[in-house]
């Protein structure tokens, strides 16, 4: 049997393989953050990390029990919701690496954090371009919008009950301290250089950003498909 014949198959079987890893390492993400209180269930990035491992999990069902009928691609919804998560997931990973780290004394230097914002995030995007997804709407984008807005207003909803996110703090990021020096729309120095609004759009545009990138991905390799299998069909 040629190469090309159970690429696709393969291909499944390795996603199938990811999802059982994403699973694993967000529990033992999730498991070792809790070592330290349960205030780590505030955050988004544990949330973001039992969101994609519950979303994986019924992807690595669905997908084994495709294979084993030789069916085609994820449904519809299942393939737009786990678009939606490993967005979110992209997002912890992102703002972990990007903003929280530089800011942090040796940041990868505990496991929990390691799996949580680099290793779950890293797997989460490779199973997303390996899985049998069809050809997605850019419709999800607004999806994608969703989980951030929700964190958004649970955090904000415990700043205002006073909530403890650990070490008395009333919030979980820096950038979503409502009661910071530069506060809703100021600017200011330091950490506090810009106010929490900004960071709020600019993070809905990351979010925006990524989720166009990750469907526009997904609609070229499918169209790269139908282009091969066109093809073989001429011939």
């Amino acid at each position: 049997m040629k190469l090309k014949a159970i690429l696709p198959c393969l291909m499944r079987i390795v996603s199938v393989l990811l999802e059982i890893s994403i699973v694993a390492c967000a529990i033992e993400g999730v498991r070792l953050t809790a070592e330290y209180g349960n205030e780590g269930f505030l955050y988004f990035t544990v949330q973001s990390n039992i969101w994609i491992a519950v979303v994986c999990l019924m992807t690595a069902i669905i997908q084994i029990i495709y294979l084993i009928l030789r069916k085609g691609p994820l449904p519809a919804w299942l393939r737009d919701m786990k678009i939606v998560f490993t967005v979110a997931i992209t997002l912890t990973g992102l703002v972990f690496c990007a903003v929280l780290a530089p800011t942090t004394n040796d940041p990868f230097g505990s496991m929990s954090n390691v799996l949580t914002h680099v290793v779950v995030p890293v797997l989460s995007i490779s199973d997303l371009f390996l899985a049998k997804n069809g050809k997605p709407s850019y419709k999800v984008m607004l999806w994608t919008t969703i989980p951030p807005l929700y964190y958004l207003g649970f955090a904000s909803l415990g700043y205002v009950l006073n909530w403890d996110f650990g070490g008395g703090l009333n919030y979980p990021y820096f950038f979503l301290n409502w009661g910071s020096s530069a506060g809703a729309f100021g600017f200011g120095q330091g950490l506090y250089f810009m106010g929490t609004f900004y960071w709020i759009i600019l993070l809905l545009l990351v979010v925006v950003g990524f989720s166009a990138l990750y469907v526009f991905l997904l609609r070229l390799i499918e169209g790269k498909k139908k282009e091969t299998a066109t093809g073989k069909a001429g011939k």
